[in-house]
């Protein structure tokens, strides 16, 4: 056991080694120090956008399975591996669907979280979520003096 720990460790030390090493070249192999990614590409905001949407997708799925294990189920039918897979399976389709139409306001709050950029779109579609509000605003006011006047 204790030889096989210091071949492990002797390994260990031969591969740092290695990546602290410099080539011919006179670069580093240190993926710490050369890595660069460009966070202003579109291809890295599509990728960051991607991501953005499925992490609240997940969180989605987290609430609708809960919400579906708070339904009583009467245990007339025996659930199958199949149809339980099936509804997971469906409500991961559901909470990604959510994300991007419906709970999209959730999925860009994570993306400029994230550092993403604000584009003129999102902008519009910001000032359109106001209107929403004024609007939802306007009707509760209408609700709340109906019921005030009794109709």
């Amino acid at each position: 056991m204790g030889m096989e720990l210091n071949k492990v460790n002797n390994n260990a030390n031969k591969i740092i080694n290695l990546a602290h090493q410099k080539p011919e070249s006179g670069k580093s192999l240190n993926p710490k120090k050369s890595l660069s990614i460009d966070t202003k590409s579109e291809e890295y905001q599509k990728q960051l956008r991607k991501v953005s949407e499925e992490f609240a997708a997940w969180y989605i799925y987290e609430v609708f399975k809960k919400m579906y294990n708070t339904v009583p189920k009467s245990g007339l039918i025996q659930e199958s591996f199949g149809e339980r897979w099936f509804r997971e399976m469906l409500l991961q389709q559901y909470a990604l669907k959510a994300a991007r139409t419906d709970l999209k306001e959730l999925s860009d709050m994570i993306y400029r979280s994230l550092g993403g950029k604000v584009i003129a779109q999102e902008t519009k579609s910001e000032n359109n979520v106001e209107k929403r509000l004024e609007v939802l605003q306007l009707l509760n006011s209408l609700i709340s003096n109906n019921q005030e006047s009794g109709e």
